[in-house]
């Protein structure tokens, strides 16, 4: 019998934007957004065409969305010292024992690196990265002048430096093409390059913004003056960009503006990808690319993503390479913390105990359909904010959870004592203009989704109490 030959392992990489919803991609036919590069992966790989974030417990949902990312497990089940880092003190903040995904690799043989956004505290990089470059540490900055630090185990941390004259994607973008063209030959690599863009401020170079005129932005279908109802987080910093009530212009610049950030990322992401070919390990390495988030930018009266609304839910998630099947779709119900048991799938390695999503990497490969039938959603104000009411201010509480179940979606909303049930049908109605919820035809199904609702979030560990008000989340 002859030898096996040892088989080589994939190279890993992963392409991570922020505040990028589901739909801003050109080959998705959905915003008119200029992104060719994406296109490429969307045409050389499997996309999820409902692939959702689970949702957060304050406004920062990219702290969250990251921190589920990296371990694979509901943020119910991870401690505030990643994913609410300012309610812990500064020595806590970022310790957690769960494992994540860049760690697990490092751990199975893999050559770790980084550059981007971190959001979830220092310790996790440490473990998990051999090398991390041009790395910002927190939630929001501006585009240029990104300030950014360096780690290397033997060293550790550098100083804080940046470039005044780059955008902060073309800095990132230098970082990983500066990682493949040094790096050691001898292992698979997995790279995590995570964008601070489209997040605002969005300051694009000149040339992206002016390739959409605000005049010429189409408003979103769904688009209001403001929220027909009160819920979580009005006051927040994401609604004050735009001033009550919104006004089609104001909310066609703020659309331009987001464009032109996603189309400049766009072109970074390009210089990833042909340096990658360039380096002869493309057709080995696995790519993924997804969003953190969605964002509103007008949707429903609203600005942010503080909110369970598709726009702000749904994410682009995307996965090319060898064995995964080109330009195809998949519309099971998918999360963005399926991620991590799906790359062990992908490339056999043994998923740590301690995951709660869901591997779908059959589904990837057209092996099965589906891994679940149902996804739910949370979001909440963080209870231990009041400072807005100690001011005599409008409370910014408030609570809101939500079930998908085929083309079903129901967001039940707490606030104040009054609770809102919007029941929608996506297939008919993707911009969730129609509610149905007190239309008697479809009492059945709503009562169906409250019960499957209700198992779900005990099967979690989510505490809400969906009886209670605010589901109980403020309670002492």
């Amino acid at each position: 019998m002859a030898d096996k030959k040892q088989v080589k392992q994939p190279n890993i990489l992963f392409l991570f934007t922020d505040d990028q919803r589901y739909g801003t991609i050109g080959e998705l036919h959905h915003d008119p957004v200029q992104t060719p590069n994406i296109d490429r992966l969307v045409k050389s790989g499997v996309t999820f065409t409902n692939s959702y974030i689970l949702g957060a417990p304050h406004g920062a949902v990219c702290s969250p969305s990251r921190a589920m990312l990296m371990t694979g497990r509901h943020y119910f089940n991870l401690p505030a010292n990643v994913y609410a880092q300012w309610t812990v003190p500064v020595s806590e903040r970022g310790k957690c024992d769960f494992i994540t995904f860049p760690e697990h690799f490092k751990n199975n043989g893999y050559q770790t690196f980084a550059t981007g956004k971190q959001h979830n505290g220092t310790p996790w990089l440490e473990r998990g990265f051999d090398h991390c470059k041009s790395v910002y540490l927190g939630g929001m900055t501006k585009h240029f002048g990104t300030l950014v630090k360096d780690f290397e185990p033997a060293s550790g941390w550098s100083e804080p430096y940046s470039d005044k004259e780059k955008f902060s994607s073309e800095v990132f973008a230098d970082a990983a093409i500066g990682f493949m063209q040094h790096r050691s030959t001898d292992k698979p690599f997995l790279m995590y390059v995570a964008f601070t863009a489209p997040h605002d401020p969005r300051t694009a170079p000149e040339e992206f913004h002016n390739m959409y005129a605000p005049e010429k932005m189409p408003v979103p279908e769904n688009f209001k003056p403001g929220h027909p109802f009160p819920i979580a987080d009005m006051h927040i910093r994401d609604e004050k960009l735009a001033a009550f009530p919104r006004t089609e212009n104001e909310i066609k610049k703020h659309i331009s503006d987001y464009y032109a950030m996603i189309t400049a990322t766009d072109v970074q992401i390009g210089r990833i990808l042909d340096e990658l070919k360039k380096s002869g390990e493309a057709e080995n390495t696995i790519i993924i690319f997804s969003g953190d988030n969605g964002l509103a930018v007008g949707q429903h009266g609203l600005l942010g993503k503080q909110n369970l609304y598709e726009h702000s839910i749904k994410v682009p998630l995307i996965f090319c390479g060898p064995g995964i099947p080109e330009n195809q779709k998949r519309n099971t119900l998918v999360y963005l913390h399926d991620v991590f048991p799906t790359l062990c799938g992908l490339t056999n390695l043994e998923i740590p105990e301690s995951i709660q999503s869901k591997d779908i990497s059959p589904v990837i490969k057209n092996k099965k359909e589906t891994v679940r039938e149902t996804l739910h959603f949370a979001y909440n104000a963080w209870p231990g904010d009041v400072k807005r009411e100690k001011e005599g201010q409008p409370s910014d509480r408030g609570a809101n959870r939500a079930i998908r179940k085929g083309d079903w979606k129901l967001i039940i909303s707490s606030k104040e004592g009054v609770e809102t049930q919007q029941l929608f049908n996506l297939k008919e109605d993707q911009w969730e203009l129609n509610n149905l919820a007190n239309e008697k035809e479809y009492a059945e199904i709503k009562e169906e989704l409250i019960a499957e609702l209700k198992k779900l979030i005990s099967e979690t560990g989510d505490p809400a109490k969906l009886h209670k008000d605010e589901f109980g989340l403020y309670d002492e």
